[in-house]
């Protein structure tokens, strides 16, 4: 008992922290410029502390989570603990603007990893449903939102400056393969379509699935094509982040039992991560304009 509610204060504790020390940080763009431009603003912080709350996790859960390490791997444990510690390094990197290039491309790479190694052969392996393409996709998002952003913060003229237009597509893709989901199944919760139907008391909730995978379908459009791009990006991003306000956080109030708050906790940090993939995704793509437009 003391093991998990451990977990619960460390990943709880590890997340507010760092969302609310990033938003102290970034402050000053917060305050000026549009919605859209203070939302991209956000963007860095809404990845940081999720990869903190899920750093903690992995320290605070070492032991359970080491079956999710290919049998394949020594020492699974200590694998486990890098991965945690490399989030939270991230995390910290993120919201103080310290070494953002490089902690954004490895930790962008190791996501890529883990779709190479744990989901792309869970779904080959295996009879797939579409929540385990749901998941390669989602991992293979945030992977190639930070990769755009170590892509867009390297000098002008940098090698990495490419990865923002593959990655800028590959986001685009996730975003019209989960619109096509919501409308397909409108019942499950809005964002990043998992296995958890939207609790029968939010009101109208077919239709958050409905509105949210309209905004998916639409901003991913646009982004693949590259047409007002940082713009979809970022309303795609507002959108989401509402949805973990008025959906998400409220999960909380009827979680009974630690293994129910750290459920309820896995979803809110998730969501608001594909929330902030968007926005940085937007970041990405404004310095690539801005870059252009001076060159």
């Amino acid at each position: 008992m003391f093991e998990v509610s451990r977990t619960v204060a460390s990943m709880s504790t590890a997340g507010v922290l760092v969302l609310a020390a990033g938003i102290v940080t970034r402050r000053r763009e917060l305050i000026r410029g549009s919605l859209l431009d203070r939302a991209i603003a956000l963007g860095r912080v809404f990845v940081a502390a999720p990869l903190a709350t899920f750093g903690a996790l992995h320290l605070s859960a070492a032991r359970g989570l080491m079956g999710m390490v290919p049998a394949y791997m020594p020492w699974p444990i200590f694998w486990v603990y890098v991965v945690g510690l490399g989030l939270i390094a991230t995390a910290l990197s993120l919201i103080f603007n310290r070494f953002v290039h490089w902690s954004a491309l490895l930790c962008g790479a190791m996501f890529l990893l883990f779709v190479a190694m744990m989901d792309l052969p869970g779904v080959i392996g295996q009879q797939p449903d579409r929540f385990s393409f749901a998941l390669l996709a989602r991992e293979s998002a945030f992977g190639c939102g930070l990769l755009a952003l170590a892509g867009s913060t390297g000098a002008r003229g940098s090698r990495w400056a490419w990865l923002v237009t593959p990655c800028r597509i590959v986001f685009a893709l996730v975003a019209l393969f989960y619109g096509v989901e919501h409308f397909l199944h409108p019942e499950f919760l809005p964002g990043v379509p998992l296995e958890k139907l939207t609790p029968a008391w939010v009101p109208a909730l077919r239709l958050w699935g409905y509105t949210v995978g309209a905004f998916l379908l639409a901003c991913g459009l646009l982004i693949l094509a590259n047409r007002w791009a940082r713009q979809a990006a970022g309303w795609l991003g507002i959108a989401v982040t509402l949805a973990v306000i008025v959906i998400y956080l409220p999960l909380l109030g009827p979680a009974q039992g630690t293994d129910q708050v750290v459920e309820a906790i896995d979803y809110i940090f998730d969501t608001l991560l594909f929330a902030g993939t968007a926005l940085i995704v937007g970041e990405a793509l404004g310095r690539v304009e801005t870059d252009a437009g001076s060159s």
